[in-house]
């Protein structure tokens, strides 16, 4: 079907041209344009320039700006200062810098930039999720390819800075899904202060078990996964932090795991770990037969996982990085929707699952 364009005055309510020209042209390009800045400015140095910057002119004080010139970063980190002064021209029209008229010629991180794009230890730090789309560039050769129905997966071989961002944008996925979850568990996570065990199926490069190992300093936690790499990262994560009495790591598949293990736990994580499973059902069904023989009685398996609607569901809010997550691995993952997990819940030795949602946040809270 082809709708005619209307030459009549649209109504208040209608999109009109100009509208899809401002979405589609300049805020597109807007958005474009920060992403590619935020991901050189952070490749060549300089954003890590600015928070070493900040660190060193203030431990106590909270930082709101860092300022410097053009000149300062091109010699510091010998780069060719006429590309230094275009990114910073771009980085102003984007609102990631602003001029500082307290010295000639200076710049400084606009507000909250440095929170949210350049200082990693904030918590509201969204440098990662950004640093994964500057990353798509380069991949779309590998993307077309995936679009063949030719039946090959294509093979994408990540650089190690692009794996990292990526683990890193878990983690942060991984954080707000334990404040979720302590937020609407407090009695349990509250004991959980106090000590207990967690395992982490599907560990990684070990970021997410960072955050919870820091948060509950008094558990016992396991780690487990099936990639070497991964598992020698978050080896060396474990021991640079001391934390060798209390977190063990391991290269070992679930079900292999749950067949040696004689301990039981508390807690057991599974984050954005279901989608990359083996599609088949039995399989999948005998991961959940293994964790539910590792949990305790009165345990909780906590399961972050993106719940994908059906692209012809009604509209919902804040699905963007969930849609982006589909996109990038629909040759090779499959995702649930609400509806569906719960059926696969049903069909496992768990008898009570909460789906809890806040936004754009969402966790299963499954129980025997």
């Amino acid at each position: 079907m082809v709708k005619a364009i209307s030459e009549k005055k649209n109504n208040n309510d209608e999109i009109t041209m100009k509208d899809q020209m401002k979405k589609f042209l300049i805020k597109s390009l807007y958005g474009f344009l920060t992403v590619l800045i935020f991901g050189l400015g952070r490749r060549v140095g300089i954003l890590d320039y600015l928070q070493e910057k900040a660190k060193s002119k203030s431990n106590t004080e909270k930082i709101s700006s860092v300022t410097f010139t053009i000149n300062e970063v091109s010699e510091k980190l010998n780069l060719e200062r006429n590309y230094v002064d275009a990114w910073a021209h771009t980085a102003l029209e984007c609102g990631l810098l602003e001029i500082d008229d307290s010295c000639e010629r200076c710049l400084r991180t606009a507000p909250y930039v440095y929170e949210l794009l350049i200082n990693r230890n904030q918590p509201a730090y969204i440098g990662d999720p950004l640093g994964a789309f500057y990353y798509l560039a380069p991949y779309q050769e590998l993307i077309l390819d995936a679009f063949k129905q030719d039946g090959v997966v294509p093979n994408f071989e990540f650089t190690d800075e692009v794996i990292h961002d990526i683990n890193r944008m878990s983690a942060r996925f991984g954080t707000l899904i334990e404040r979720l979850f302590s937020t609407n568990y407090k009695e349990f996570c509250e004991k959980l202060q106090n000590g207990g065990t967690v395992l982490e199926a599907g560990c990684g490069y070990g970021y997410n078990l960072q955050v919870w190992a820091k948060k509950y300093e008094k558990v016992q936690f396991v780690g487990i996964d099936i990639d070497p790499i991964a598992i020698d990262f978050a080896k060396k994560m474990v021991k640079e932090n001391n934390w060798d009495d209390r977190i063990e790591i391991h290269e070992i598949p679930i079900n292999e795991y749950a067949k040696i293990s004689i301990k039981k736990f508390d807690l057991i994580t599974l984050n954005q770990v279901l989608h990359e499973m083996d599609h088949d059902v039995n399989y999948r069904s005998s991961i959940f037969n293994s964790l539910y023989s590792l949990l305790k009685d009165d345990g909780i398996l906590l399961v972050g996982e993106s719940m994908i609607p059906d692209t012809f569901a009604p509209r919902q809010k804040l699905l963007l990085f969930d849609v982006l997550h589909k996109f990038l691995e629909a040759r090779f993952a499959n995702f649930y929707n609400e509806k569906s997990f719960k059926e696969f819940i049903d069909s496992t030795p768990f008898t009570r699952a909460e789906f809890i949602k806040e936004g754009g946040n969402s966790i299963w809270v499954i129980r025997k």
